[in-house]
This record gives C-alpha cells, structure tokens and sequence, in this order.
C-alpha cells in the first residue's frame, strides 16, 4: 500500500511540475481546470448529487462563477490587484476559520452545513479561492517556483505528520474523523513545515533583506499554513464520513480521489497567497 502511495505521488509530482513549470500562463489556467474537474465531480458525489444532469448543473454552476470571477481580476493589467486578491484569500481564510469551529463541534453541529445547498456553498468556497489563488501565484512568477514551492510546504506537513505519527502517534487528533491522525503526527507535520519555511527565507534572504519583524510574521504564516493543511484535511474526513464513504473517489491508486490528494492544499493556499502579499507589500520585494 505504501509503495502504491509513493508511486501514485511521484507520477503526480512529475506531471505537477510539468505542467507549472513549462506551461504559460494561459495554458496554465487549463491545466488547474483538469485537476478541478474530477475533485468537482467527486464534491457533487458527497453533496449527494448521483445523476449526470444534477452533475452538470453544478460544473456548470462552478465554471460559471470561476469564469465571472476571473473577468473581474483580470480587467487590470496582470498580474491583477493585490488588494482584490487579498480580499479573496481572506475571505477564504475566514471560511477555513468556520470549518475548524464545525470541525470541533462534530459530530454535533450538522445542521449549520449538512444541508444539500450549504455543501454546495462550502464547495465553492473551497475550490474558486484554491483557484484563483493558484492561478495568481503563476502570475507573478511565470516559472511556477511559488506554486512549486506551495506544494512543497504542504507536502512536507504531510510527509512529516506522517512519520512521527508512526513512530509516537498513541495520542489521536480526531478520533472520530480521522482515528489513524494523531497529535504527533500534528507536531511533526508542524515542525517540518517551519524547517522548510526557514530554509526557504534563507534563500530569499539572499536576495532580498528580510527584517527580522518579517521573518517572525512569515513564520507565523508558516505555522498557520501546517494547521490548515491538517484543517483542510480533517474537512474532508467531516464530509466523507457524512456521506458514508472511505474515499471521495478511486481515480489515484493507493489515495482514493483528487480530493483526497489536495483537499490540504484547498486550505493552505489563502493562508500561502497572503503571506505572498506581505512580502509584496514590501519595498524591494517581489
């Protein structure tokens, strides 16, 4: 089972990086769409929508929206105003807000989402914000290096809550939702993301002069970002075990479905955009 996960993620990470490294900003956009499509299918899956044409609807609905959107950011010369996408992503960030209070609150508190439309709204608020959040990292660094480097965040907090739960994991995290995370799996995951985070404003370091005052607040967006990461994760264990199910979906052997694989990246990406957007604020920077 281990090797089957670790060969699906190394075939995902290649054609990741394939597709944010080589693709231009307009193909790019295509290609988040691609990984969308199947993550949206499956959340219509756990709304409860089984027939092709409810299906449709809500892709539509999704496509419709995210089309909209992307019109009113893109009027202005790229990459679009910082203050509009900031106000997206803390919007968002506010959203992941609310589902760390339901998440504790569970298996109590489901009429504040368990309705059909709500999951559709809580849906929407997951994906468009990932969306438009990743399609603005390409945006200001054509290479893909921030999008890159997201993902790397993210999938140290799962790689290092993954061995230290082996290895010291006796304390669960949730043990309704999700029995196998525990609260050394949360500390490992934590701690390995600070490491790469230090190492990786090192490097910036090298080319722009961080003050001391920012290395401390993008840290702090550091430790936010692991904790969302495991918030994201936790969500969709919430849904899944509202539904009934083991996995959203069985399209990645060993991983279940594409929400399975992404639903922390959903979550850490607000929290990642707008620490993007101090930096930026920042003479010299970015």
């Amino acid at each position: 089972m281990l090797r089957q996960r670790v060969l699906t993620a190394v075939g995902l990470l290649l054609v990741l990086y394939a597709g944010t490294a080589w693709l231009p900003l307009p193909y790019f956009g295509g290609f988040l769409s691609l990984i969308l499509l199947p993550a949206l299918w499956e959340w219509g899956r756990l709304m409860g929508l089984n027939g092709l044409r409810q299906q449709a609807a809500w892709m539509l609905s999704f496509t419709f929206l995210l089309s909209a959107l992307l019109w009113i950011l893109y009027q202005a010369p790229e990459p679009p105003d910082k203050r509009l996408i900031g106000a997206i992503m803390l919007l968002a960030a506010m959203f992941w807000l609310w589902v760390f209070m339901m998440i504790r609150q569970f298996p109590a508190g489901g009429e504040h989402w368990q309705a059909q439309w709500k999951m559709a709204a809580m849906g929407l608020m997951c994906l468009l914000p990932a969306w438009v959040g990743l399609y603005y990292l390409k945006s200001v660094a054509d290479s893909g290096i921030l999008v890159l480097m997201l993902v790397a965040l993210v999938s140290v907090v799962d790689i290092g809550a993954f061995f230290t739960g082996r290895a010291w994991g006796n304390k669960k995290l949730a043990p309704v939702l999700s029995p196998k995370k525990s609260w050394a799996g949360f500390w490992g995951g934590l701690g390995s993301c600070l490491a790469a985070s230090v190492v990786l404003l090192f490097l910036v370091q090298r080319q722009y002069p961080l003050s001391i005052e920012l290395w401390i607040l993008l840290l702090c967006f550091s430790v936010l970002l692991a904790a969302m990461s495991v918030v994201g994760d936790l969500f969709e264990s919430m849904l899944k075990r509202h539904r009934g199910v083991k996995d959203s979906g069985r399209s990645l052997p060993g991983h279940g479905g594409v929400l399975d694989r992404i639903d922390s990246l959903l979550a850490a990406t607000p929290v990642f955009v707008l620490a993007l957007i101090v930096l930026q604020s920042m003479p010299g920077v970015v």
